[in-house]
């Protein structure tokens, strides 16, 4: 059976301001090829939703926070067998849909690709570096603990690629969950989101799955601006969310011993044999 579209898309809502809900919708209506968008409001009163075509966008109010990886899973589940791919989005980006549609050209010439995220920078053009490896539980403490020292800095540099021109197609196991484009066929295959992460973690689960039996690549040609609001406004709730569902990542795959993450890795570091010669000189 022929899918109805192209594309279809999801995004999470919590207490969302419903000018970005609008403009997240306008930006999807303007991707050029068939596209269904499914919004998922976990917030405890409904947002305000700007009138829409019941044909275009769904909304879906599950009474609950649900968490992101459960609260998608919903949109997953509903859009099986109605898309060629499927869109995971947060709601503070901003992109193009010919854009979006340049994506979805791309992974139709590259069969092999589950997976691919563009390039994202911040709203002032910086570079935000969200390719990454499969962390040890010491790239994770140095990131959060040791972040002025020099050993941290270094070992932050390997994990997400900080020194690298983020210029060329490369292969990587972890790409960020912001904007997650996935192949149909291999997001239903490797079951969607583990729901078992209500929040954090669990991008880096599901690219690790999607990584094991697809490509999962990052494409340089194509730009969106993510305004990444988690990091400019930390709080004590959000880290609690990080260590619990960062604890469950490490539970599932290992904490010290874990050779397909050690094997992974090596293969992915060895697309860049020129930096890594470079690290070793420094």
């Amino acid at each position: 059976m022929t899918e109805p579209f192209v594309l279809t898309a999801s995004c999470v809502l919590y207490n969302t301001a419903p000018e970005e809900v609008a403009r997240l919708i306008a930006q999807t209506a303007s991707i050029p090829v068939p596209t269904h968008l499914y919004l998922i409001d976990n917030s405890p009163e409904p947002v305000a939703l700007p009138l829409t075509d019941p044909t275009c966008v769904t909304v879906i109010r599950p009474g609950a926070n649900l968490g992101y990886g459960r609260a998608n899973n919903l949109a997953i589940r509903d859009s099986a067998g109605r898309s060629r791919y499927h869109l995971v989005v947060n709601s503070d980006l901003q992109f193009a849909g010919p854009d979006v549609a340049r994506l979805i050209a791309f992974m139709d010439e590259r069969p092999d690709v589950g997976l691919v995220l563009p390039r994202v920078e911040y709203p002032d053009g910086r570079l935000q570096t969200l390719c990454r490896l499969l962390p040890t539980p010491v790239d994770l403490l140095a990131r959060r603990t040791f972040v002025d020292t020099r050993w941290a800095q270094r070992r932050n540099q390997r994990y997400e690629f900080t020194d690298w021109s983020y210029d060329r197609i490369a292969s990587f196991p972890f790409l960020s969950g912001c904007f997650m484009l996935m192949r149909q066929e291999v997001l239903q295959k490797v079951g969607g989101f583990d729901e078992r992460y209500f929040l954090y973690g669990e991008d880096m689960d599901l690219s690790r799955r999607m990584h094991q039996v697809s490509e999962t690549l990052f494409f340089p040609d194509v730009k969106i601006v993510h305004e990444f609001r988690s990091r400019a406004q930390p709080s004590r709730k959000l880290l609690q969310y990080l260590i619990v569902n960062v604890g469950r990542y490490f539970n599932k795959w290992g904490w010290i011993r874990d050779p397909e993450r050690d094997a992974i890795n090596r293969r992915c570091l060895e697309q860049f044999p020129d930096l890594i010669a470079q690290r070793r000189n420094r």
